[in-house]
């Protein structure tokens, strides 16, 4: 027997005060209503109805458990009401992780916009150069660059970007200008310390990606710094764009070994399949790709 639908037939019954009337009004047969109410009885072992042929009452235990029965589905009326609403408010604390200078795509704005709209949710950003398991750190949302390994995790396109090999003018003038990246080894380089292999470059050929290691002049591990100690002239850097462009607009930096470049790298909104009933995580990410970089 299905106890909730049986109590929703009894009262149903009262009120139309009849078992035809009761079955019209739930399209049921007759015999269904009456057989959900001699059920309801035989669990709750007491006889809730007087029946004659002309009219039925409610007997004193019949009373009794039509308030009761009134009560439980009015509670579980306002449980259901309460879920869907819980369901459609955004609120919640979200731990999300992604690499240092990410902030110069902007996507910082769009995530501070998204708070705005969103003020009962709480966040915890966390950023670092380093694989994070977002499992085992409990992250919801990561943002990671570059290709991404299979796994059994979500993962969204939100940008790219280009990787460039820049110095300034005036190391260029005084060291002369590579031709070829395996060149990089006889000159001074400024590396960021805080990639995965910090000392091994990458570049694209007609036979595909290739790598060369390269002697760090200067490493830190702080991209904004790598460009900055370039701009002075310490060295080559290889640098995505969003860390040099107002440089390489500047003339501060230019570009060299453009031939060499890789294609543009991915930016991946990163997540556990299983964190998506997360209305607030639901919500950030679909904010997050309504709202990504115009290219």
């Amino acid at each position: 027997m299905d106890l909730l639908k049986a109590m929703r037939t009894f009262l149903v019954v009262v009120e139309h005060q009849s078992f035809t009337a009761a079955s019209q009004a739930l399209n049921l047969v007759t015999s269904a209503v009456s057989r959900q109410v001699a059920d309801l009885e035989q669990h709750f072992g007491c006889q809730l109805l007087y029946r004659t042929t002309r009219a039925m009452h409610l007997t004193v235990e019949g009373r009794f458990y039509l308030e009761q029965f009134r009560d439980v589905l009015q509670r579980l009326d306002d449980l259901e009401a309460l879920t869907s609403e819980r369901k459609q408010t955004v609120s919640g604390h979200l731990r999300m992780t992604a690499p240092m200078n990410i902030g110069r795509l902007g996507v910082q704005d769009v995530v501070g916009d998204f708070l705005r709209e969103h003020p009962d949710v709480r966040l915890s950003w966390m950023l670092v150069n380093r694989f994070v398991n977002l499992v085992e750190e409990g992250i919801d949302l990561a943002i990671r660059v570059g290709d991404l390994p299979d796994s059994s995790f979500i993962a969204r396109r939100y940008d790219s970007l280009e990787v460039y090999y820049v110095a300034s003018p005036e190391y260029l003038r005084e060291q002369g200008v590579p031709k070829h990246p395996k060149e990089l080894v006889e000159h001074k380089c400024v590396v960021d310390s805080s990639n995965r292999v910090p000392g091994r470059w990458r570049y694209h050929t007609d036979k595909g990606e290739q790598q060369v290691s390269v002697n760090a002049a200067v490493e830190i591990n702080q991209g904004e710094m790598v460009a900055q100690f370039a701009v002075a002239g310490h060295g080559i850097a290889h640098l995505p764009d969003f860390l040099v462009q107002k440089y390489l607009d500047s003339g501060e930096l230019v570009s060299i070994l453009d031939e060499y470049r890789l294609p543009p790298v991915p930016v991946s909104l990163v997540y556990p399949a299983n964190r998506m009933a997360s209305p607030a995580l639901k919500a950030l990410v679909d904010y997050l790709l309504a709202n990504r970089p115009k290219k």
